[in-house]
């Protein structure tokens, strides 16, 4: 992992430098939301340890927010929507089951038809099911927000993305795309993945300036991490993140501490090598009415969060070895925990 910069959670006044909160560590008594004694430890972490993750973040960051149009910000800018949704169909066995849409072999070749438009109009991409081996990538270049989803009338489950290579740092699935240009929801679809890396190992990858959702998938790595997201904005709602050789759902910010956010919400997260859910590296974070369980590291993990990351209605797992919620860095003060059970 990289080293993490001290960064205050308040934002710096213009001229002075950030200060670090020392953590307050808390007595097991006083733990909000924490039924047990040993659901939360605290520790001070100056300095992650671990492999750094490959890549600077700063130049894609930069980027992304000099495309942003004037008056917007990097994650909710302004712009421009044409009304018509562009539907792209892909099915392996070539198939037109999507009445007059045109349809494509592969994700790959749809995005590339859509590359050309150039403005804003949303589009969706339609699976028709089966197993498609192949790596999806957004590219940075694409305009207008995208929806991956199975065709209509497909069985829950039917429809797999799954990318096993031999290549480091290949995500199955990856948005490059700008927030300023568009955002990304992935609906229903299994995610299979494998790459071998020591760093930048994921599944489904929201890459700095990003915006990524994904809604009632099933995710799994074989190599690395389920879902994660570096400097970006990440949204996990109703999915199964499960036997990850990593965490479960990674959620970083930027160089500076400034971007970067998760929701991971009505998930079930399990039997991961790592931690269930890790917030870090100035991210902020919401997990809200998850099931976080049997996974190798703990449940929930949070290293020098932003200011109002919230934990509220979950379900997790600890051991008479490692408690189920960890605070690490500054930052503890400001999180809300309620309603959260150990089981």
């Amino acid at each position: 992992m990289r080293a993490v910069a001290p960064v205050s959670t308040a934002p710096a006044t213009a001229g002075v430098a950030p200060t670090r909160r020392r953590p307050r560590h808390r007595r097991a008594s006083t733990t909000r939301g924490v039924p047990k004694a040993s659901a939360v430890v605290s520790e001070d972490v100056s300095t992650p340890t671990g492999p750094s993750r490959r890549g600077v973040l700063a130049a894609p960051l930069v980027a992304a927010a000099a495309s942003a149009p004037t008056g917007g910000s990097l994650f909710a800018p302004p712009r421009a929507r044409a009304e018509e949704t562009r539907v792209l169909v892909v099915s392996s066995s070539g198939a037109a089951d999507a009445g007059s849409a045109k349809t494509f072999p592969s994700v790959t070749a749809a995005l590339a038809a859509l590359s050309p438009r150039g403005d804003a109009s949303q589009a969706s991409i339609r699976l028709s099911p089966g197993v498609y081996a192949e790596r999806v990538v957004v590219p940075a270049s694409l305009a207008g927000d995208l929806l991956i989803e199975p065709v209509a009338g497909a069985a829950p489950g039917s429809v797999t993305l799954e990318h096993r290579t031999g290549s480091p740092y290949e995500a199955t699935v990856e948005n490059q795309m700008p927030a300023s240009r568009g955002a990304v929801t992935l609906r229903s679809v299994n995610v299979r993945h494998a790459s071998p890396s020591v760093a930048n190992n994921y599944a489904a990858f929201a890459t700095p300036g990003s915006s990524l959702t994904l809604e009632s998938c099933d995710v799994q790595s074989d190599t690395g991490s389920g879902i994660a997201a570096e400097g970006a904005t990440l949204v996990v709602k109703d999915c199964r993140v499960h036997d990850c050789k990593s965490h479960g759902v990674a959620v970083y910010g930027d160089l500076l501490g400034e971007f970067g956010s998760g929701e991971v919400s009505d998930c079930a997260v399990s039997r991961n090598g790592g931690d269930g859910v890790l917030l870090r590296q100035g991210a902020f974070g919401v997990v809200r009415g998850c099931v976080i369980t049997d996974n190798g590291g703990f449940s929930v993990e949070l290293v020098d969060c932003r200011e109002g990351t919230t934990l509220v209605n979950n379900k997790w797992t600890g051991s008479k070895k490692r408690a189920a919620v960890r605070f690490g860095g500054y930052g503890e003060e400001d999180v809300v925990a309620e309603n959260n059970v150990e089981v």
